[in-house]
């Protein structure tokens, strides 16, 4: 018994030794692999290799790199958690998209170390793909040092490379719920000094002077030298614990340090909902937006800033929206991607397959609209927009022929012929084009000189625009257009003795609006227009209810998007005091990519149709004709041929 349970010991411990030698080398490989991560998280900010032309186009980076050696070089850090890869790759679309004049930008994301065997490997190729991210040494923390950590860990990692000193003139701290405008960022920095600056949004939300309080975590910056007095001294490393950011602003005024502080409120705000005392309305002005907690916020922000819009024209988008539907796609809505179409010009087919891989790409979804994509009110004027355009919009009885020439240094030149009967008119305009403002000059066949001068942005959310014509010495005009985030307002005065005088307004949203306008002639002291209207929109109908002719006519209209491809629209007038009504229906098909049909038909006994097609990019011929059923003789149909030419 002995003898047999002896080699049972010897392979019992030759086991253990076996299993303890595994287990040695599994944690030395796990070391090797882990020490990969967060070396690559201390190179994240070295200068990444160029690139060549040829490279992935897919390639992305955050980084905006200037070879200027007096453009300001600014480092964002993005204080962040391992796990919020998808947050990351969202903000690496925002900020990779904004390309700052005169400053090199530099986006990182910012926390501890891993902990998880999936982060080790997913973050570890995020570092390999975007060179973005960098690893600090603690445990994820809200109020024990993790601030610290980062802004003195900075100068270890960035004095010994090749960078000019010092690598960064200013360097921030943010969240990841906080949207910055880089160009607007970069503008208010270039005037203050690079040296012993404090920059942020003053807390509390009231107070105005930085030299009492602190700067909030949305996002505050500082300058090179206190990043490395961080480093140095003594005051940040034994006060670590408590709200970061009051915690940061105590050691600035207990180191007697940043003698140059900026307010940068109210450029920097919280989101506008719910309204607080740290909110603002969104306006042109914005450096950053906090407290973007969820997608809807960020689109909100997204679209009132940047607009997205692709003008693919409505066949190819109808085609598009077809193929997202038979995917089932189609109600899945792209945290960036919204299309609007403005009109029934479609841009090339290499443009429209682009955006249509874009739209695949994204998921995206389509809103049909003819007013901006930010989320305001339409103007007036265009409740019940929607439903006329289908049944007027490109009809025409004549033979018509337009050239316009868009230059790409602003200037524009369109020619327009019309044969109407045995008559002929024409008109020759060119359109300049310069930053906000827009002039327009026409001639026309009766040597009549009209002029229009546009001015967009003169105030925030204002356009104003000036016109007037050659001999006509009386009629000026001055037109005022204001667009808020619930309102929409549109002004006009005639400029001679006895003007005109026009007033209009729409408050709402871009869903549900309700507004009116009215006129008043000073010369005979009197009202000659007073309407009223509710329009609702969404992106597969639009109605609208209109009391028109000082209150002498209703009106009520519809349209409705059966499918990517048809849509319906009617219209019905009733005279509240003659008691007659009316009404018009129509259609529209797109046949092909290219190919729009439209049809209607009125109570009157006239029927009208059109045909449009593109062919060639940005150039249609359009043949429109209509019968009268109920004329007195037997009228021959109306036809008209339409060519737009855009080389």
């Amino acid at each position: 018994m002995k003898s047999s349970s002896k080699p049972e010991r010897h392979r019992f411990i030759l086991s253990s030794l076996l299993f303890i030698f595994f287990l040695c080398v599994l944690i030395t490989i796990n070391g090797i692999r882990y020490d990969s991560v967060l070396r690559f998280g201390r190179c994240a900010l070295d200068n990444a290799p160029s690139q060549s032309p040829a490279s992935s186009s897919s390639d992305s980076s955050l980084a905006v790199n200037s070879s200027a050696s007096t453009d300001i070089r600014i480092l964002i850090g993005i204080l962040t958690l391992p796990d919020q890869y998808q947050r990351r790759h969202f903000l690496r679309l925002i900020y990779g998209t904004q390309s700052p004049a005169g400053a090199q930008v530099d986006v990182k994301f910012v926390f501890c170390n891993l902990t998880k065997e999936d982060q080790k490997v997913l973050v570890a190729l995020e570092i390999m793909r975007y060179d973005d991210i960098i690893i600090l040494d603690c445990k994820e923390n809200m109020n024990k040092g993790k601030t610290y950590t980062y802004f003195s860990s900075l100068p270890e990692m960035l004095n010994d490379t090749d960078r000019p000193y010092p690598p960064y003139h200013y360097v921030m701290k943010t969240d990841d719920d906080t949207y910055f405008r880089l160009d607007n960022l970069v503008e208010s920095l270039k005037p203050l000094p690079r040296e012993d600056l404090y920059y942020g949004y003053v807390i509390p939300c009231r107070s105005m002077d930085p030299f009492v309080h602190y700067m909030s975590g949305m996002g505050y910056m500082i300058s090179w030298d206190i990043v490395e007095w961080i480093r140095e001294s003594p005051i940040p490393k034994n006060h670590l614990e408590g709200p970061e950011d009051k915690v940061f602003g105590d050691w600035i005024r207990e180191g007697h340090r940043a003698k140059n502080r900026y307010n940068a409120k109210w450029s920097m705000y919280n989101f506008p909902e719910p309204p607080t005392q740290c909110t603002h309305e969104l306006w042109p002005d914005t450096i950053a937006v906090h407290l973007l907690k969820n997608q809807e916020k960020w689109i909100q922000t997204l679209t009132y800033f940047n607009c997205p819009v692709f003008d693919l024209g409505l066949p190819r988008l109808a085609l598009i929206w077809s193929l997202l539907d038979k995917c089932s796609i189609h109600n899945k809505i792209s945290p960036l991607l919204s299309l609007h179409v403005y009109n029934l010009s479609p841009d090339s087919s290499a443009a429209a397959a682009a955006a249509a891989a874009k739209v695949i790409g994204n998921v995206g979804v389509f809103h049909f609209s003819s007013s901006s994509c930010l989320l305001k009110p339409a103007p007036f004027s265009d409740i019940g927009k929607r439903a006329k355009d289908l049944l007027t919009k490109d009809y025409n009885y004549d033979h018509k022929f337009t050239l316009s020439i868009l230059s790409s240094t602003g200037m524009g030149f369109t020619a327009t012929g019309l044969k109407k009967d045995e008559f002929f008119f024409g008109d020759i305009s060119t359109l300049y084009k310069s930053e906000n403002t827009v002039v327009d000059v026409k001639v026309d066949t009766y040597s009549i000189v009209s002029t229009k001068v546009t001015v967009n942005d003169i105030f925030p959310s204002t356009k104003a625009a000036l016109s007037f014509k050659i001999p006509d010495h009386k009629s000026g005009k001055l037109d005022v257009q204001y667009l808020h985030h619930h309102a929409a307002i549109e002004s006009s005065i005639g400029l001679n003795p006895n003007p005109l005088l026009e007033l209009s307004a729409a408050i709402g949203s871009n869903n549900l609006s309700v507004g009116s306008e009215v006129g008043f002639d000073t010369a005979s002291s009197s009202f000659v227009k007073c309407n009223a209207g509710i329009g609702l929109n969404k992106p597969d109908f639009s109605a609208a209810l209109l009391l028109m002719d000082k209150g002498q006519t209703l009106k009520a209209s519809y349209v409705h998007s059966v499918n990517p491809l048809h849509s319906v629209a009617a219209e019905m007038t009733h005279g509240l005091s003659s008691s007659e009504s009316s009404f018009t229906i129509g259609s529209s098909h797109v046949v092909d990519p290219f190919t729009v049909v439209k049809t209607r038909f009125s109570d009157n006994g006239k029927a009208a149709m059109l045909c449009q097609h593109e062919w060639r990019p940005k150039s249609l011929i359009t043949f429109s004709a209509e019968y009268d059923s109920k004329a007195t003789h037997a009228a021959a149909p109306k036809f008209g041929l339409a060519l737009a030419l855009k080389p």
